[in-house]
């Protein structure tokens, strides 16, 4: 029979006959007392009760909650409480480890069924505190004999040294007389004593008195489960699994921290090529996790238990009365409090204790057991569900467990004679998921629901989908404005601004929301095609036919749109006056009728801040815009937002962040199948790697963004890539590479080409690059003279961010720029602060020809910087520059503090952005 690796791994980890740990074995004259007769014997000490569990090289320290319980000052009582599995034990063994450290030493019994007999329990307590005292070199002498229960909680009364009594598995004690023992130990504890107990289910030990009187310390299963950081670090660390973050969040999503399902989940990756498909199929029907909860849980259940668990698994969430008419019981909420009490997966999801929630995991290994024990059963308790829902006034409920049971033409139906209720509900996402199984020709039967498909389609950015259900039903006023609103989103600008006029004259003054969607999807398609005068006569249109208010995204995009045109046009100064006023609205609270209209307020907020350099606001603007808002608000939202987060991480020295903001918006770029997207993301790699000299990876990621250019023509401007396009990135690769002749050529038309259209801020970016290609083929003259109408524009406006994402060498050139022209900058209509400010911000050194970073970095300083920027660690640089350690950490403070820097990597980022390391 061939070895299975996992269950050998999971059968390491149980400790062996021969292993100790804890108390060592007990002095034999304590194992039966002589000479005693019979019914006086002492009890029979059994020494493995008083060994914690072995550390497993897998167990994490729970640094939180030990953090909270390392002093437990007035606590009598310490409650761990949760259910098989999330680590009670372990965490029980951690603190038995930390009170011993700070002088508090520990008692450890494993507790089992025996220990229902107070005499045994007594017995095995005494004989503990014996071997405590014995260990502190205290000789306590007691009489010989049988230990007597109430002897014993007189004795533990007068302790006066620090003491705890850790009692795990509590769960098998149900003696009245046992328990009884218990509380009177609680209530005999001194102030220097401590119970700590972990247990599955909620002992009757008085926990409303303790809490009341402030003795009770409790830790439960939301405390228990581990932290993201946590899932993060026993599957890296204590796993050495290179599992992605994405698949990590997984995980911890699907097992909600639950220890053991975790630890199983890990064992099985050893060694898989297919981890990415275990950890997407992970589930509580996964064999060793099925095993896990069919012999420590289900098995101990009684057959009633049972039963209940299989007829109400199929639920989400439950109450009673739900339960009841599952299960034809009445008592549903006398078996919810046993299972609550048995702490058997179940969650509460309200303060009152009405709705609960079984542990996914759970849940999923229930239905299965559900389909093997009684196939056929789930569709007949999913129809009564619904019967229960729709009697509840709970549609969507109903409808959805409709959709679990098959019941195509009735989720239909239900779904059309539901739908406005439905969508006064808001929840468009739960409404896809009931509408895309049912079949197209059962869908097309309601015109309604055919709309309501394609718009929460459109919602999912499943473009292509929403485009054929729009192309099927294409008779209505309603599809052809779903349809306009698709052509533009996937930009084909040509087929959405014919459509979208068509329509826009189509449409009825009455129609306010059609006529705002439609009006913007044209104004946006003018825009792209310099046809400003008649964008804005659009967007006036749009408020003249207004008979009655409209909805708040609407007007929001609107507005983004006369702020687009200002800015396309150079005017920054009246694109941030404008959304200043928007702000000023905002605060006076007259736009809080839909706060989703404040996204791309926001996102075009922050890309004015950006270009300001007003960095620290951009972010706060962008971090106010919920995720999923952000990435459905179309191509030019989700490029703004995604390269300017990562454009900021990156200024932060935080390259990991900058990466994962590009991985973002590529994945939505095939999700999409948007190759502008795409596009956008690989730029921003090719201008970063170009700014850092790296060419060879510049050319390749600029490889990848040709590969997906076709959006990019002459005469459209796409506000989102309006200073980031392939063409430009070309002639800063170019630049870089020394061929200056073909990018000054190519440049010079792009310039024309820009005015004509009147695309003054590409026309800003293209004149700083043939300056740096007129400055490289020596044509210094021409080049100071190419950068003087781009300061003009810039001084009058307030561009400063278009200037230093450029880096050092275009610093360089402003630097000699200003030993020329700076003591007369005013005369060329340049405002001497503006011309200060953005030297300053571009580290470039008054009146001299050199950036503050060159300046002020020693040659040894930058020898430190490209040995720590090659991966030599600072004692390897010492080696190598003959310096001391402590030389070496003096320099590397010294280079972060003069460039900003918050660390090495930082550091090295900055300094390869300024050029100043390859």
């Amino acid at each position: 029979m061939p070895d299975r690796p996992d269950l050998l791994a999971r059968l390491a980890l149980v400790p062996g006959a021969d292993q100790k740990g804890g108390l060592q074995p007990l002095p034999r004259h304590l194992i039966p007392v002589p000479g005693l007769p019979a019914n006086e014997q002492a009890v029979r000490i059994n020494a493995g009760k008083f060994r914690p569990p072995l550390a497993s090289p897998f167990h994490l320290q729970r640094k939180r909650i030990l953090a909270r319980l390392g002093e437990v000052a007035g606590a009598g009582l310490v409650l761990i409480r949760a259910a098989a599995g999330f680590g009670k034990s372990t965490l029980l063994s951690q603190l038995r480890e930390l009170w011993a450290a700070n002088g508090r030493p520990a008692l450890w019994i494993n507790l089992d069924a025996a220990d229902n007999d107070p005499q045994r329990l007594a017995a095995h307590l005494d004989a503990g505190l014996r071997e405590l005292d014995l260990a502190r070199g205290v000789r306590v002498e007691r009489a010989t004999g049988a230990t007597r229960p109430a002897a014993l909680l007189d004795e533990i009364a007068e302790r006066q040294q620090p003491f705890v009594i850790l009692l795990d598995e509590f769960e098998v004690l149900n003696s009245a007389e046992v328990l009884d023992f218990v509380r009177q130990l609680l209530d005999a504890l001194p102030p220097c004593g401590l119970l700590a107990i972990a247990t599955r289910n909620t002992p009757d030990l008085g926990l409303g008195r303790l809490r009341a009187h402030g003795r009770l310390l409790e830790i439960n299963a939301d405390a228990l489960r581990f932290s993201m950081e946590e899932t993060h670090a026993f599957v890296h660390d204590k796993h050495n699994l290179s599992l992605p973050d994405s698949e990590i969040e997984t995980l911890q999503n699907r097992t909600e921290g639950w220890i053991t399902a975790l630890h199983l989940a890990t064992l099985s990756l050893q060694g898989r090529r297919e981890q990415s498909e275990f950890v997407a199929a992970f589930s509580g029907t996964h064999l060793e996790l099925a095993e896990y909860l069919t012999e420590d849980v289900l098995s101990r259940q009684s057959d009633e238990c049972r039963q209940f668990l299989l007829q109400t698994c199929i639920l989400n969430r439950f109450c009673a009365p739900l339960c009841d008419a599952l299960t034809g019981r009445s008592d549903s909420q006398s078996m919810i409090g046993q299972l609550l009490r048995a702490n058997l997966f179940l969650f509460p999801l309200d303060s009152e204790n009405r709705w609960f929630r079984y542990h996914p995991l759970f849940a999923s290994f229930l239905r299965s057991a559900l389909e093997r024990q009684l196939p056929g059963q789930a569709p007949a308790l999913h129809r009564a569900a619904a019967s229960w829902h729709f009697a509840a006034d709970l549609p969507l409920q109903a409808i959805e467990h409709l959709r679990l049971a098959g019941d195509e033409e009735e989720v239909a139906r239900q779904l059309d004679a539901h739908l406005d209720q439905l969508i006064d509900i808001g929840s468009l996402r739960a409404l896809l998921r009931c509408i895309d199984p049912i079949a197209a020709p059962v869908i097309d039967r309601y015109p309604r629901l055919v709309l309501v498909h394609a718009w929460t389609l459109l919602l999912a950015r499943r473009y292509a989908q929403a485009m054929q259900v729009v192309e099927r039903n294409s008779s209505s006023r309603e599809t052809e404005t779903i349809r306009c609103l698709l052509l533009g989103l996937t930009d084909r600008l040509e087929a959405a601004c014919g459509a979208a006029q068509t329509q826009f004259e189509r449409l009825p003054p009455e129609e306010t929301f059609q006529l705002g969607l439609v009006g913007n999807v044209l104004a946006y398609c003018l825009i792209a095609t310099a046809r400003y005068d008649e964008a804005r006569q659009v967007l006036a249109r749009m408020t003249q036919a207004s008979v009655q208010p409209r909805a708040l995204i609407v007007d929001a995009v609107a507005e983004c749109q006369h702020g687009i045109i200002e800015l396309v046009q150079g005017r920054l100064s009246e694109a941030r006056t404008r959304m200043q006023a928007v702000a000023e609205r905002r605060r006076q609270g007259s736009e809080d009728r839909w706060p989703a209209g404040r996204v791309p307020l926001d996102i075009f907020n922050a890309l004015t801040l950006y270009e300001a350099d007003r960095l620290d606001e951009a972010r706060h603007a962008l971090e106010d815009v919920p995720l999923a808002a952000m990435d459905g608000g179309g191509p030019d939202a989700s490029i703004i937002s995604r390269v300017l987060q990562a454009r900021m991480a990156h200024l932060r020295g935080d390259r990991t962040l900058w990466l994962h903001h590009l991985a973002c918006l590529e994945q939505l770029g095939r999700q999409t199948d948007s190759s502008r997207l795409l596009c956008a993301a690989w730029l921003e790699r090719a201008r970063i790697t170009t700014l850092e000299n790296r060419l060879d990876v510049a050319s390749q990621a600029l490889h990848s963004a040709e590969l997906n250019s076709d959006w990019e023509r002459s005469g459209v401007l796409l506000y989102g890539c309006d200073v980031d396009t392939p063409f430009i990135a070309r002639q800063r690769l170019l630049i870089a590479r020394g061929e200056h002749v073909q990018a000054v050529k190519a440049l010079q038309e792009a310039i024309e080409d820009a005015l004509r259209f009147q695309h003054h801020r590409r026309a800003l970016k293209l004149r700083l690059l043939h300056a740096m290609a007129l400055a490289g083929n020596g044509q210094r003259d021409e080049a100071l003279a190419a950068l003087t109408p781009a300061l003009q524009l810039a001084s009058r406006e307030g561009f400063l961010r278009t200037f230093l994402d450029e880096g050092s060498r275009l610093a360089k050139l402003l630097a000699d720029w200003a030993v020329s022209f700076q003591p007369g900058c005013s005369s060329l209509g340049i405002a001497p602060a503006f011309l200060a400010d953005l030297l300053g911000r571009a580290g470039v050194a008054k009146g001299t020809g050199s950036s503050d970073a060159d300046a002020l970095l020693s040659n040894r300083e930058l020898e430190v910087l490209r040995l720590s920027a090659a991966g030599n660690r600072n004692l390897a640089i010492a080696a190598k520059m003959n310096l001391s350690l402590h030389t070496v950490k003096s320099h590397l403070r010294n280079i972060n503090h003069k460039l900003g820097a918050e660390g090495r990597t930082a550091a090295i980022a900055i300094a390869r952005t300024r050029g100043l390391i390859d």
